[in-house]
């Protein structure tokens, strides 16, 4: 299994990552060593078997280091900021190449290095595929390896240079073009037999979602040492409820959380069942729900697949106890008299599969007489509001724009979010894509009667009678949103 040492030197940099590793998705093919000087702090960080938290406390700490990832035999590395890596290898006296590269552009800074080594320059552009350049006003201070370009300026570069790596000792060139926005690249360092990422926490636009991704494709590119390193930039890509996340509290303004909580204690007491002692909700998202069974004294778990989402939930000030968790894989503890899934966050589960796994999970989950209820967006809802829609919201810093379109030969509901973000004079865009399959009532009834809970109720939340008995086509076509209530046999 290979490993991967995540080195933090100061303590502004382990808080940092004390939010980072709380709800970090640990890749099962990586050992994750973090190493870090001061006082062992390993009572606040997670417990994962692929994790392995190493305090190294009083002066010698970076030596110690050096002894510890020797005997571990790690040779990939994982600098928490360009400070931390500068001073590491003046400690160290082991000088890196550090590639800053986005999609347009690949500058490999040399300035570390005693003297130009074309050797190490040439592995370099071997290993990433990459052809070597230079700029003029250097090229008597760069030893010149074969068909190297050479180009006046650094702006001849820029019109030409597709597919090649700027090599140069200029800070200040260096400084100028990558620093100005480090969220636009990704930072690594080549060394003599080690090779190191960094997460540039000390960037000025430094955040959580940034740092995180930052961290995953460290992690990635540690699981695959053989392969060509892909240092490309954070993509404007994200994955759903990634950058969202940021917003989803503004974006969601509209919702009556209070409502929607007083409706699930009401069906869940119309079972004949007495106020639940132990609540669990799935794809919590922010948590907005279980904050408030929180406020009212209720023992409350929370989990979503999103790092990002939890992050925003840890900050509420009624926050459940939260965990990182998918809606198929298994439900760990159990012993829950409640567990509820809102927002349409079921019709993620674009198989069926997915479906059936999720009511084993929770019957497995479920005290005898507990009661699972989840909400679905319905067809005449993605008929309604998601078909051809394009929708505008303005954000603190920038604007959100959702379109979304109906897809009725596959019944799935695609949603794209496009965020323009105000970055000085221009806006930085991305884009995350959500993908929801469209239910109807009579699958969900065939999916209930297969798996070991009872479905015992449907409800509308703008009508109080259970409309379980009621024709499936009709509820499709006559509701925004169904509730489905299951009951573990007593």
């Amino acid at each position: 299994m290979e490993s991967l040492a995540v080195i933090a030197l100061n303590r502004w940099e382990r808080q940092q990552l004390a939010a980072v590793w709380k709800f970090f998705p640990f890749a099962g093919d990586l050992r994750w060593f973090y190493l870090y000087t001061g006082p062992d702090c390993s009572a606040d960080l997670p417990v994962h078997p692929s994790f392995i938290p190493q305090a190294f406390p009083g002066r010698g700490a970076i030596p110690a280091m050096r002894a510890f990832l020797r005997s571990e035999g790690i040779t990939q590395l994982c600098f928490a900021s360009l400070g931390t890596e500068q001073f590491w290898s003046r400690e160290t006296g082991l000088p890196a190449i550090t590639l800053h590269r986005s999609p347009s552009l690949a500058v490999a800074d040399l300035g570390a290095l005693a003297e130009p080594l074309p050797g190490r320059v040439e592995e370099l552009c071997r290993a990433l595929n990459f052809h070597p350049a230079i700029l003029r006003s250097e090229a008597d201070i760069l030893e010149a390896l074969p068909d190297t370009s050479v180009y006046a300026d650094f702006a001849s570069f820029r019109r030409s240079g597709f597919g090649e790596l700027l090599c140069t000792r200029n800070r200040d060139l260096v400084s100028a073009v990558c620093h100005g926005d480090l969220a636009a690249f990704s930072i690594s360092h080549f060394g003599e037999g080690w090779q190191a990422a960094n997460l540039a926490l000390d960037s000025e636009k430094f955040d959580y979602l940034t740092a995180l991704n930052r961290l995953r494709q460290a992690g990635a590119e540690a699981a695959e040492p053989a392969s060509p390193r892909k240092a490309d930039n954070l993509p404007a890509y994200q994955h759903s409820y990634s950058l969202f996340a940021q917003y989803y509290d503004s974006y969601m303004s509209h919702v009556n959380y209070e409502q929607w909580v007083d409706l699930i204690l009401s069906w869940h007491k119309r079972m004949g069942r007495e106020a639940p002692k132990r609540v669990l909700e799935l794809a919590c998202g922010t948590a907005n729900a279980s904050e408030i069974l929180v406020f009212r004294g209720y023992e409350v778990d929370a989990c979503d697949f999103s790092p990002y989402m939890l992050h925003m939930a840890d900050a509420k000030p009624f926050k459940p106890s939260l965990f990182l968790n998918s809606l198929t894989e298994p439900i760990p503890g159990g012993g829950y008299d409640l567990i509820f899934c809102l927002f349409d966050s079921f019709n993620y589960l674009v198989k069926k599969a997915e479906s059936a796994q999720l009511l084993k999970n929770a019957y497995a989950a479920l005290n005898p007489g507990g009661t699972f209820i989840f909400d679905i967006s319905t067809l005449h809802n993605s008929l309604e509001n998601f078909c051809d829609t394009t929708s505008f919201h303005r954000v603190r810093d920038g604007y959100l724009t959702q379109i979304s379109t109906y897809e009725p030969l596959t019944n799935r509901q695609i949603t794209h979010f496009f965020l323009f973000r105000k970055n000085l004079n221009s806006y930085d865009r991305f884009e995350e894509r959500h993908v929801q399959r469209v239910f109807r009532t009579s699958e969900l009834v065939e999916l209930a009667a297969a798996s070991k809970l009872q479905l015992k109720a449907i409800f509308a939340p703008e009508t109080r009678p259970n409309l379980l008995n009621r024709d499936g086509n009709d509820l499709d076509n006559r509701y925004f949103r169904l509730f489905f209530l299951l009951q573990k046999p007593l």
